[in-house]
């Protein structure tokens, strides 16, 4: 059964993607009139430190998030009207995979900043709930410190409310991402070249 649907998946893939059945990889076609054009505009840096086109990085992750993470992918960029430069080709693989290294960086460290959020919401959480139930417990007859135990365990309620929205929320966002950044790193750039018909 389970063979099944995974040959059900690859078909439903195929009709998107073509499928290169001996590498076992999905293959994303991407149309560029000259090398500079995956490049942003913006960005005068030479190809091998310069930062993709959004669009193109936001057309290449929709369809890594698109394609399950246990296949592999080739990105195939047709250059359109262009002759073929091996030096320029391979400055402009160099800065795909220097891009995509980056962004693996940037997020590692995002990931590093959510685990520190976690770990000051739980103790910030836990500090207001104990000190909460300190006053709760040894000022009973202070109306005033009764409200304010009220208020240290709302207090630290939302602290702790706080930590698990990162831990089950943010960071699994940011795994998510550096997986398909890792993906795309490691994945097979085919580039060709051809007159537009």
């Amino acid at each position: 059964m389970k063979k099944w649907i995974k040959v059900m998946k690859i078909k439903e893939l195929e009709k998107i993607y073509p499928y290169n059945h001996e590498k076992s990889k999905f293959i994303v076609d991407v149309q560029l009139e000259d090398y500079r054009d995956a490049y942003s505009g913006w960005d005068f840096s030479p190809y091998t430190n310069r930062d993709l086109d959004e669009d193109l990085i936001e057309y290449l992750l929709e369809c890594s998030y698109e394609i399950t993470l246990k296949y592999g992918v080739i990105m195939k960029f047709h250059i359109l009207d262009q002759l073929y430069s091996s030096e320029r080709e391979e400055r402009s693989l160099l800065g795909m995979v220097n891009f995509f290294q980056y962004q693996i960086r940037k997020l590692n460290n995002q990931k590093m900043r959510v685990i520190r959020d976690i770990v000051l919401f739980l103790i910030i959480g836990a500090v207001l709930l104990l000190f909460g139930f300190y006053v709760k417990n040894y000022f009973t007859e202070s109306i005033m410190l009764s409200v304010l135990s009220e208020g240290l365990f709302i207090g630290g309620w939302v602290m702790l409310w706080e930590m698990f929205s990162a831990w089950l929320f943010e960071m699994k966002k940011v795994n998510q991402k550096i997986k398909h950044f890792k993906r795309l790193a490691d994945s097979e750039i085919l580039y060709t070249y051809e007159t537009e018909s």
